[in-house]
């Protein structure tokens, strides 16, 4: 009797959880629908179309562009210089990180340098890469991948400090050497910082990407976005500006997997990632 009262209250909450789930996109696509039907009212009679341009000039114009081949050349650049410069600044900072981590010593001396380089605005730095590599794939790739590098650094650093002292005392009296130290012990602690800050800068690498392509490219969405507002094409500014939304949303749910490996261990706060 007890197993089905159980059985029953379980799936009156998975009940209550469908209909909140509804309820919650029910709302959200209201929200969406109704901000555009009101912009789409406005646009003319209360604001001049120059500077919001409409919704319909809007889609007529992200239809051009997913209708032509020159679209999607463009998004290629940028996709490639945003996967390119993630990897580059990802198995940069895991790699300065771990040994730094554990060499106390040398990574306070190295200490101050990184704070210094992380202090520097990543934009302000655009043009240095730009005048260093030309206006090609380059800097768009180390802009990115600058982005990316010292969050993963930090937080790769701050991962392996969190594991405990006491548990690599315990492998070492165990007999167990450096490698089996690191492998047993230090990557389990300091991999769930390490996948956060991967979960975190692969958007962020897609914003120094398009960055480097609003400073000088010809090349690029950020390149297609820069040309239209030269023109005065405030369609498509704003289609620009959406598409790029869109990637960086799609990054971020292709990372979700890592939200879920993430639920065996409490919720990390990253260092850094107020500043992305």
């Amino acid at each position: 009797m007890s197993g089905r009262v159980i059985e029953e209250q379980a799936a009156a909450h998975a009940r209550r959880r469908r209909t909140r789930r509804a309820l919650v996109w029910a709302g959200r696509i209201g929200v969406a629908t109704g901000a555009v039907i009101a912009w789409e009212l406005a646009s003319g009679p209360l604001v001049r179309p120059f500077f919001v341009s409409s919704p319909t000039a809007v889609a007529q114009r992200l239809a051009e562009w997913f209708g032509s081949a020159d679209f999607w050349f463009h998004a290629r650049f940028t996709l490639t210089s945003t996967a390119l410069g993630f990897l580059a600044g990802a198995l940069l900072g895991v790699l300065l990180a771990w040994p730094l981590a554990l060499r106390r010593v040398a990574y306070r001396i190295v200490e101050p340098y990184f704070l210094i380089a992380y202090s520097v605005p990543a934009v302000a730095l655009g043009p240095v890469f730009i005048l260093w590599f030309g206006i090609g794939l380059a800097p768009k790739v180390v802009l990115a991948a600058y982005f990316v590098f010292f969050v993963v650094f930090v937080n790769t650093v701050e991962g392996i400090r969190q594991v405990p002292q006491g548990l690599i005392d315990v492998t070492r009296v165990m007999g167990g050497d450096r490698w089996a130290t690191m492998r047993s012990v230090l990557l389990p602690g300091a991999l769930p910082y390490v996948l956060a800050a991967f979960r975190v800068t692969l958007p962020a690498a897609m914003i120094g990407a398009v960055v480097g392509e609003f400073i000088a490219s010809n090349r690029g969405i950020g390149y297609l976005t820069r040309a239209a507002a030269g023109r005065y094409q405030t369609a498509g500014v704003i289609a620009g500006t959406i598409v790029l939304a869109a990637i960086v949303l799609l990054l971020s749910l292709s990372l979700r997997p890592l939200s879920r490996v993430l639920r065996w261990r409490p919720e990390v706060r990253l260092r850094g990632e107020d500043a992305l």
